[in-house]
């Protein structure tokens, strides 16, 4: 946010720092329990858990360097975070019937919907589904080819 002169200042909620302290927590049990996995499969976590605790210490430091804001928080949407709740509740039990594809394409979508404020135009629905195919073509060749991670084909698609 920037003051009345245009000098750029730093934003920090109180809840910053329990949030901050909560996820290096996380992290930091995530790298003790990973120890005990194999080298292979030991890879996924440990780097997720100290991208976790790099980017949990910025958000600290940030937060005890950081004057608190008094401006009031623009209120959110009730009716879109019940959604996004419900539509990765459906992703998750869909995986198995649906397999990872079908199933994240499909949430997916209905996630850019949810999440879409503006009209819908031609050029907006194509560069989603671009971007959308990408990031989910993204993630497939990452887990099931590069780290080789068996991904649920479902259960429909095996009688094909």
């Amino acid at each position: 946010m920037a003051t009345d002169n245009d000098t750029p200042t730093l934003d920090a909620r109180p809840s910053d720092r329990i949030l901050a302290v909560v996820m290096i927590v996380i992290a930091s049990g995530a790298l003790v329990f990973s120890r005990d996995m194999s080298i292979m499969a030991g890879v996924f976590p440990r780097t997720i858990a100290v991208l976790l605790l790099m980017f949990s210490v910025v958000l600290l430091v940030k937060s005890l360097v950081a004057h608190p804001r008094r401006v009031r928080p623009e209120p959110g949407s009730v009716g879109r975070r019940l959604g996004l709740i419900a539509v990765l509740l459906v992703w998750s039990l869909a995986l198995k019937w649906l397999g990872f594809l079908l199933a994240s394409v499909a949430s997916a979508a209905l996630l850019a919907g949810l999440a879409h404020y503006h009209a819908w135009t031609l050029r907006r629905a194509i560069g989603y589904s671009l971007a959308l195919a990408l990031i989910i073509g993204g993630f497939y060749i990452l887990f099931a080819i590069v780290l080789n991670v068996p991904l649920p084909a479902g259960l429909l698609w095996r009688h094909f």
